[in-house]
Formats: C-alpha cells, sequence, structure tokens
C-alpha cells in the first residue's frame, strides 16, 4: 500500500528529525550568548532540509550503529522493495476452472485481523488533512477580512514606508492595510505583502517609532521570512504527531524574529538601538493582550523577552564559536542523514534462528523420505497441470536463469557493496518469512483472505485450481506475485516472482540458511524449504544445477501455511511442503 510506505517514511525522517533537533538544541544552549541571533535562526535550516528531504548516504559511520540489531531488521523490512513489472508469462499459470464457493475452512484468525501500519498510517493522513484544511480555512478567512480592510492613505506613512525601504533594499511592492483583527503590527502575504497595522496604534506612536516598526516589517520580507514560515507550517502539518518537532519549529519562528531584529540593528546608529528596544517595551504597553494571525509575522510576539535582552546586549558573535557550532551542527545533521551500510547484513555462519529451524524438522529417514516423495509427487501433479505454453516459458525463464549464472560465475570477484544488498535480500526475505509475507507484497498468508487482496491490488489475471496443491492460485502478474488459497478463501501460500531474486545463487541461499530441511528435485527444476516458524514454512525454487550451470539463480520462492491445506471435514491432513 503506497500510504503506508510513505508513512513508514515519514517514521523514519520523524525519527532522524527528533535526534538532529535534540543535537541543535544542545548547540544552541551551550553557544546561547556567544552566537548571533541570525546564527541562531540559520542552524535550523539542517532540521528543515532534514525533515522535507528523504535522502541517505550510506556510511559505515551512522547513530544507526547504536540500535540493536533487531532494530535494524525492521529498518530493512521499511525500505524495502517496489515490485518491478514483469510480462504476464514469465509466470506459470494453467487454465483450470475458477475458484469453487465455499463455507469451510477459513482460519479464525483472519476475522479482525489489523495491520498495524495500515491503521497508524490511515490516521496520520487523518491529521494532516485536518491539519491542512484548518490552515487553508484560516488563511481564507484572512484573505476575506483583509479586502474588507482600507488601505492606508496617509501622505506621511508611506513615505516613512518608502524611505525605509530603499534603505533596506526591498524591492517588492508593499502595502499598508488599517487591520483591527490583531492588535499587533504584522506582515502577512508570500507574493504580494502587505504591512497589517491596527488604525488606532497610528496615532499612538511617533513617526520614529513607525519608522522601527516598518523596518522590521519589511526585514521580514527583505528576508523571505514569510515563505519559510509558510514552509514550517506545512512541515507542522505532516509531523503533527512528533511534540518534538513542533516545539523545534516554534523555536525557529521565535529565533525568526530574533534574526529579524539584529538585521535591522545592524542597519541603525549606536543611539537608535536603545529607541528600538523603547519601542518594543512601549508596544508590550499599549498592547499586553495580543491576538496573533496564522501565517502573519509580528512585531510584537511571545519572545519578547529575549528580543530585548538580546537588544541591551547586541554585539558581533565570535568567530570561532560560530564556526565551531555550524560545524558540530552539520556533523549532527549528517550523522542523522547516514545509514549503516551494514545494517542488513547477515553472517556468513548458520543463525541461530536457522539452526533451530533444522533441528525442529524430522531427520533423514523414512518418514523424511515419504514427505519428500509426496512433495514430489505434489509438483509433478501440479506441473502438470500447467499448460504446454507454460513449460515453454519456464524453458524460458531457466535459459535466461543460465545466462545470469554464467555471467555470475564469471565475475566471482564481486564487490562488497554487491554482496552486501544480496545478503539484505536474503535477510528481508527470512525476516518477512517469519510473519508470513513475502518480498513484494503487504499480505501475509495465514490472516489475509484473497479478496482483501483483490481489493487492494486489483482481480488477478487467471485463478487455477489445483488439486494437487490443495487449493485455487490466484495470478497478480502485474506485480510478480501468486496466491495459493483454500476453500475458504484464505490465503495459505504467497509466490514471489520479483527480479530481484534473479540476483540469489543456489549456492548463496544454502550459505546463508544452512542445510534445507526439504531438497527435492522434479521436471528441471530443484525445490530447497526451510522451516521458518512453527506455522510457517519457506520454499525456494531453482533450475536444477548441470555441467553448463553448477550454481544457478533463483526462479522464484514462496512462504506457506502448512494448516490452511488441511482438510478435517474431508480426512486430509494438508500438505507438508
Amino acid at each position: 500500500m503506497v500510504l503506508s510506505a510513505v508513512f513508514k517514511e515519514v517514521l523514519l525522517l520523524s525519527l532522524m528529525g527528533s535526534i538532529l533537533a535534540l543535537g541543535i538544541l544542545a548547540i544552541k544552549a551551550i553557544f546561547r550568548q556567544k552566537l548571533s541571533a541570525r546564527l541562531h535562526y540559520y542552524i535550523w535550516f539542517m532540521l528543515v532540509l532534514r525533515l522535507i528531504l528523504p535522502i541517505g548516504i550510506q556510511s559505515h559511520i551512522s547513530l544507526l550503529n547504536f540500535i540493536p540489531n533487531e532494530q535494524k531488521k525492521l529498518d530493512i523490512i521499511a525500505e524495502q522493495y517496489v515490485p518491478n513489472i514483469i510480462s504476464n508469462n514469465t509466470i506459470k499459470t494453467g487454465n483450470t476452472p475458477p475458484k469453487e464457493d465455499s463455507k469451510a475452512l477459513a482460519d479464525p484468525s483472519i476475522k479482525g485481523a489489523i495491520f498495524n501500519y495500515d491503521t497508524a498510517a490511515v490516521l496520520w493522513i487523518i491529521g494532516v488533512s485536518s491539519a491542512l484544511l484548518f490552515i487553508l480555512c484560516v488563511n481564507i478567512l484572512m484573505m476575506a477580512k483583509l479586502k474588507k480592510c482600507s488601505r492606508c492613505e496617509r501622505e506621511d506613512l508611506i513615505e516613512i514606508l518608502e524611505a525605509e525601504k530603499s534603505r533596506l533594499k526591498v524591492n517588492s511592492k508593499v502595502e499598508i492595510i488599517y487591520n483591527n483583527y490583531s492588535k499587533s503590527p504584522a506582515v502577512y502575504g508570500v507574493i504580494r505583502p502587505k504591512i497589517l497595522i491596527p488604525e488606532e496604534l497610528i496615532d499612538k506612536l511617533n513617526p520614529e517609532e513607525l519608522r522601527f516598526i516598518l523596518s522590521h516589517e519589511l526585514a521580514h520580507i527583505r528576508n523571505k521570512d514569510l515563505a519559510v514560515n509558510t514552509l514550517l507550517m506545512f512541515v507542522k502539518a505532516i509531523y503533527w504527531f512528533n511534540p518534538l518537532i513542533w516545539y523545534s519549529l516554534n523555536q525557529i519562528k521565535q529565533d525568526c524574529e530574533l534574526a529579524c531584529d539584529a538585521a535591522v540593528l545592524n542597519t541603525l546608529k549606536t543611539e537608535e538601538v536603545k529607541k528600538y528596544g523603547q519601542t518594543m517595551i512601549n508596544m508590550l504597553r499599549l498592547y499586553s493582550e495580543k491576538r496573533g494571525i496564522t501565517g502573519a509575522l509580528g512585531f510584537a510576539s511571545k519572545s519578547n523577552k529575549r528580543r530585548i535582552i538580546m537588544i541591551t546586549r547586541f554585539k558581533k558573535s565570535s568567530a570561532i564559536c560560530a564556526v565551531l557550532a555550524v560545524f558540530l551542527t552539520i556533523m549532527v545533521g549528517c550523522s542523522s542523514t547516514i545509514k549503516s551500510v551494514s545494517a542488513g547484513v547477515i553472517p556468513n555462519n548458520n543463525s541461530g534462528t536457522n539452526s533451530s529451524n533444522v533441528n525442529s524438522t524430522p531427520s533423514v529417514d523414512k518418514t523424511s523420505q515419504d514427505q519428500a516423495t509426496q512433495s514430489n509427487a505434489t509438483q509433478d501433479n501440479t506441473t502438470q497441470d500447467n499448460t504446454t505454453q507454460d513449460n515453454a516459458t519456464q524453458d524460458t525463464a531457466t535459459q535466461d536463469n543460465t545466462s545470469q549464472a554464467s555471467a555470475s560465475n564469471n565475475n566471482s570477484a564481486a564487490s562488497s557493496s554487491h554482496e552486501s544488498i544480496q545478503r539484505k535480500l536474503l535477510a528481508s526475505i527470512m525476516q518477512l518469512a517469519k510473519q508470513g509475507k513475502i518480498v513484494n507484497s503487504e499480505f501475509p498468508v495465514k490472516t489475509t483472505v484473497i479478496d482483501e487482496a483483490e481489493k487492494k491490488i486489483g482481480n488477478p489475471d487467471k485463478v487455477d485450481w489445483v488439486p494437487r496443491a490443495k487449493g485455487n492460485y490466484a495470478v497478480f502478474s502485474k506485480y510478480n506475485v501468486v496466491f495459493g488459497f483454500n476453500k475458504g478463501e484464505q490465503i495459505f501460500e504467497a509466490r514471489s516472482f520479483d527480479k530481484e531474486l534473479n540476483e540469489l545463487s543456489l549456492s548463496m541461499v544454502k550459505k546463508a540458511y544452512g542445510t534445507p530441511a526439504y531438497d527435492a528435485k522434479s521436471n528441471g527444476e530443484e525445490i530447497i524449504g526451510y522451516v521458518v516458524s512453527s506455522e510457517y514454512k519457506i520454499l525456494l525454487v531453482f533450475p536444477q544445477p548441470s555441467n553448463n550451470n553448477q550454481d544457478p539463480v533463483m526462479d522464484h520462492y514462496s512462504v506457506l501455511y502448512p494448516r490452511g491445506t488441511v482438510n478435517t471435514m474431508a480426512g486430509d491432513p494438508g500438505r507438508q511442503w
């Protein structure tokens, strides 16, 4: 599901952004009085970039190295594979009757199955939509109110405005609008900025104080702060669930006001700096109760105490401290951007999970041989149910895999990065199999019915009843998957034909997963199987090794829920493999 994938990316960015936000807050606390107001503001832009740009750099140096291995595996799953599109004839299908209607045998656990990521993703998008709708409504109401407001025609005020525009080098066309909806001067509008001033305020301030106020608002326009403020509102809407991100974005707005004051103070004479601070104090005295405007930046704000302190201590920051603070911010920002190369690498030796899986399977005695014989018969009959055209497709696929394997043998000294990708894919296959899933599907066996899959990805290209496989098989060529389901429509087998699987050779799989619990050869194919858990098994299908192709690459694989093939009413014990 696309929404679920987007939400996982947002969660990852939220985590990395939170780490960066904490780092920036720590740096600002350490260098609080030694950095300029502008620098306090500008270092926040690293956080904004981190939250809106889903970039990642691979390196062995990463904050992810401190996350436990199990969590790294979850991150791998969250990043995994978008299915490639292959032609319909790549997947083997038959030409037998469609699925049967029946009331029996759906597993009870199917009812009420909930996908946590999907549910959370829906709640997230509802929150985002609500926040964006609120922002839209507030701005529509604000624009409607401004249409009713009158434009300032006072020549003395317009002269001050034009003089300050010339001094601050502001080329935009700016209007002064009388606005009584807010008791503090503010600037509003990204494309056509307007300075909003309560009409009653003009008569209570002298020309010099009005000049300071207009200078402050013009500085916002010159620095494009309104565009930044608009971007912050959208970022807030996306990360509405993260209080640390909200706090940080509010701090950005406060630091924006301080940076704007600093920009104005840099243009004033020494004796005017004190008067600028007195203007702010006078504004607080006149209007102790203020109403803010969403999407506007004003002269009076909640950070006035910090601003007055900054004005009284106004001086240039230490160059050494500034460089050090910027360096530390970049270090923290890059560290939160870097992804660990080793996150998905599985060890060459057999893991404890694989060992336990092998130990939990029957030993190679008569019982195991009987199961192998039964599975071989199943494979034979399943293949016999397929058409001649499918056999031709299989031959073509086998030839393709043969040529790929030959190329792989010729390039035995593959790069470590390529091996890392293959190991990551193997780790993902096994980890997802423990959840009953395959790499290019969100639908787990056992807990999914075929109707749920059809609602999300559409109708299958073909549905075949395969008696020996004990179920119907629905082919979804566009998504490279085939689902086997029983009479109760419960999916008991999921097959993946993802092209990424062609990178995995038979020897590589056995090296990673260990000795298979099941190994059978039939109709030019070798099928190996592993016990993943008490409920799930995994079957991996390769062309049979030959003199020309001693190490074939994988054609497809499947995750099987054997209990889903049991028919207690008919006394059928179901499939073992």
